[in-house]
């Protein structure tokens, strides 16, 4: 009788112990784990080969030595010469103070990371990279609309440019849209209780949110938001064109255009073709991040870690390739950029 109780409870045990019950409880637990690992934002696997990731972390480090070697050419031409202090000038040496910003406290870290496949920094710099990241994103936005802005009203409404746009109000203008800019990204990490967490095909830490429902709807709104800058922009160069080109029937005109056009100066002209050079190469280089955006938080797509590594290449583009435009359009800072490398007085 006991030797039958105890043959039982070990069949019960060996019952209970079966691989079937260990089985079902398995996934349970991943899936716990897998949530948790989510919450307290720990990287996702990489999905890149050994290789493939070599060559990424290669052309994120060309880009950064890029970004903060021209940047910084185009900071020093400023210092070094006061004809280049104009007025729309300002507004591309305040692009390049944000995109110096970000070759500095983002980048290089990012690549690193990259490099490793894993985070090796601290919780808190992480933060503060992402939260960089969001505050360039934003002032550079904001600079580029308002470089539209400024040659639309001259071009199109010079009487209330000379109003508007002195050098102290432009001056002005470009520190009250850089507070803004900090703010609202302060607000909105605030507001919606943002972490920022790194994932390893991304060069920057991005921000993630409990309710996923309301980090969908901020991205979407961010994307959105750099839509309609992009329209007012096409809206402000389109105008800007326009006249330019009945400037250019005035000079030389033609039976359907009569010569009753103001004149514009060659200077003006030859200023919005580089400012607009520039806002149009910012905007194809931040297209992708839009799409994706839109793609990944609106429709819920699952983005590939090639495609997230293109739109991330083509946002860093975005730093490094104004002073090349600078330098291939404008005349007096190509000058200027020369006598810079070869180490002549100003």
């Amino acid at each position: 009788m006991y030797l039958n109780k105890s043959f039982k409870s070990k069949q019960l045990r060996v019952t209970i112990s079966h691989p079937c019950a260990r089985s079902t409880a398995k996934p349970v637990l991943k899936t716990e784990n897998k949530l948790w690992l989510q919450l307290m934002g720990a990287p996702e696997e990489n999905s890149e080969s050994l290789h493939q990731s070599s060559i990424n972390t290669a052309i994120f480090a060309l880009t950064t030595m890029s970004s903060l070697s021209g940047n910084s050419v185009v900071c020093f031409a400023f210092y070094r010469n006061r004809r280049l202090r104009t007025i729309t000038n300002f507004y591309i040496l305040s692009l390049a103070l944000a995109d110096v910003m970000v070759a500095v406290f983002v980048f290089p870290f990012g690549t690193i990371a990259y490099g490793l496949g894993t985070w090796p920094f601290s919780h808190n710099y992480c933060q503060f990279t992402g939260f960089l990241s969001l505050f360039w994103a934003v002032v550079s936005l904001c600079i580029m609309a308002l470089t539209s802005i400024n040659r639309y009203l001259c071009v199109v409404k010079p009487r209330m440019y000379r109003v508007l746009f002195t050098k102290r109000k432009t001056i002005s203008s470009i520190l009250w849209f850089w507070i803004c800019s900090f703010i609202m990204s302060l607000v909105y990490n605030v507001a919606a209780s943002v972490t920022y967490r790194w994932q390893p095909y991304g060069l920057y830490c991005r921000p993630k949110i409990l309710d996923e429902r309301f980090e969908r709807i901020l991205n979407i709104m961010f994307a959105g938001l750099t839509l309609l800058s992009m329209l007012l922009v096409i809206f402000g160069y389109s105008r800007v064109y326009s006249v330019v080109r009945k400037h250019n029937n005035a000079i030389f005109p033609s039976p359907g255009f009569p010569n009753s056009h103001r004149t514009i100066s060659a200077q003006e002209i030859k200023t919005s073709r580089v400012l607009f050079a520039a806002v149009f190469a910012f905007f194809i280089c931040w297209t992708p991040f839009i799409v994706v955006s839109i793609l990944e938080f609106g429709f819920l797509v699952k983005i590939p870690s090639s495609i997230e590594f293109i739109h991330l290449l083509f946002s860093t583009f975005s730093a490094c390739i104004n002073p090349v435009i600078y330098g291939v359009m404008n005349r007096a800072m190509r000058k200027e950029f020369r006598s810079i490398l070869l180490c002549r007085k100003g």
